[in-house]
C-alpha cells in the first residue's frame, strides 16, 4: 500500500472530474460543447508547462467515455512524440494499437502524443501522413509547450485549445483547497503571492506549496528579480549568489531562471532581441537536471544581453 505522505501533491490533487479543472472561459466551453454534441475531433493542446494541457485531456476522455458507457483504458495510448528512438518507434506503436483489439469494445481509439515540438519537421511530416491514413474510429490529441515550431500543414489537421492565461481565482481557489486539505495555515496573502510568483503554472505552486510545507515560505516578489538584474548590472551576480536565492526561496536553480526570465519579458522589453528571445528560449526548452550548469551557463551568458554599467565611485 502506497502511504499518502509520499504521494506527490501534483498527483494526489490532479482533478479527477472534468469540473474540478481550472480552465479559461473559452476552453471551458468548448470543450464542454464537444461532449454534448457528442463529438470530438483531433485536439492540438498548447501553452506554457503546468497549465493543465495533459490533466485537461485525460478528464475529456474520461467524461466521453463515461456518456459512451465505454469507460476502457485499452481505447487510450499515451505516448512521448520526441522518443529519442525516432518517429519509426512511434509510428510502429501507433499502427500496432490501431490495429489491436480491445477487449469487450469497439468505441473510439484515442491516441495522446506529447513534446511534439520536440520533433523534427521531416518527423512532423510523417506525424501528418499517420493521422490521415488512420481517420476512421480514431482520434489524435497532441501536446505541445510552443505552436510555432509546429508545421503548418500539421497544425491544420487539429483543433486548437490554446492554455496560457488561467482565471487567477479559480487557481486561488485551488491553491486554497490544497492548504485547507493539507492543513497549512498559508495566509491568502501568502496564496496570492504564490500565484503571482509563478503565473499560470499550476504544477510549479503545487510543487513549491509542498516543498515549503514544513518551513516559513519566503515569496520571491517582483523586488527580488529587479535586484537580481541590478546585481548583474553591476557584475555582482555570482555562484554564491545565485545559490543564496536557491536556499532563501526554496527554488532550484532551473525555476530561478524561468522566473527571472519571466520577470525580463514582462518588464524589460527594451532587451527583446530576436537574439535574446532565443537565449530565453535555450534555458527554458533545455532538459538537463545538472543545476551546475545550468547556473555557469545563464550567468556566463545573460551579461550578453544585460550590459554591465559603470559604478562611479566618490572619494570626498
Amino acid at each position: 500500500m502506497v502511504c499518502m505522505h509520499s504521494i506527490p501533491w501534483v498527483e494526489k490533487y490532479r482533478p479527477v472530474q472534468f469540473k474540478d479543472i481550472v480552465l479559461d472561459e473559452m476552453n471551458s466551453r468548448l470543450l464542454n460543447n464537444m461532449i454534448e454534441q457528442d463529438m470530438f475531433p483531433n485536439i492540438l493542446l498548447y501553452g506554457p508547462p503546468g497549465t493543465g494541457k495533459t490533466t485537461t485531456i485525460l478528464n475529456l476522455i474520461s467524461r466521453y467515455q463515461i456518456k459512451h458507457n465505454d469507460v476502457n483504458k485499452g481505447l487510450v495510448i499515451h505516448l512521448n512524440a520526441s522518443d529519442e528512438r525516432g518517429i519509426d518507434i512511434i509510428r510502429n506503436q501507433i499502427v500496432q494499437f490501431v490495429h489491436s483489439k480491445a477487449l469487450i469494445s469497439n468505441g473510439l481509439k484515442i491516441i495522446i502524443l506529447d513534446e511534439v515540438d520536440y520533433i523534427t519537421k521531416a518527423s512532423q511530416q510523417a506525424l501528418k501522413y499517420l493521422i490521415q491514413e488512420y481517420n476512421q474510429n480514431v482520434r489524435f490529441c497532441l501536446i505541445c509547450n510552443y505552436i510555432s515550431r509546429l508545421d503548418t500543414q500539421l497544425q491544420n489537421e487539429f483543433i486548437h485549445l490554446k492554455f496560457n492565461t488561467l482565471p487567477r481565482d479559480k487557481i486561488i481557489d485551488f491553491l486554497s483547497y490544497i492548504n485547507q486539505e493539507e492543513k497549512l495555515n498559508i495566509t491568502m496573502d501568502t496564496l496570492h503571492s504564490i500565484q503571482q510568483m509563478f503565473q499560470s503554472d499550476i504544477r510549479s505552486m503545487i510543487n513549491y506549496m509542498q516543498s515549503n510545507s514544513y518551513t516559513t515560505i519566503h515569496i520571491a516578489t517582483l523586488n527580488v528579480w529587479e535586484n537580481v538584474y541590478q546585481s548583474i548590472q553591476t557584475g555582482q551576480l555570482n555562484i554564491k549568489e545565485f545559490i543564496r536565492l536557491e536556499h532563501t526561496y526554496k527554488l532550484n536553480a532551473r525555476s530561478i531562471i524561468h522566473m527571472f526570465i519571466s520577470y525580463l519579458m514582462t518588464h524589460k522589453v527594451s532587451l527583446h532581441t530576436k537574439d535574446f528571445i532565443d537565449f530565453c528560449e535555450y534555458n527554458i526548452r533545455i532538459t538537463t537536471t545538472n543545476d551546475t550548469y545550468l547556473r555557469n551557463y545563464f550567468i556566463e551568458h545573460i551579461t550578453h544581453y544585460i550590459k554591465p554599467i559603470n559604478v562611479t565611485i566618490v572619494v570626498s
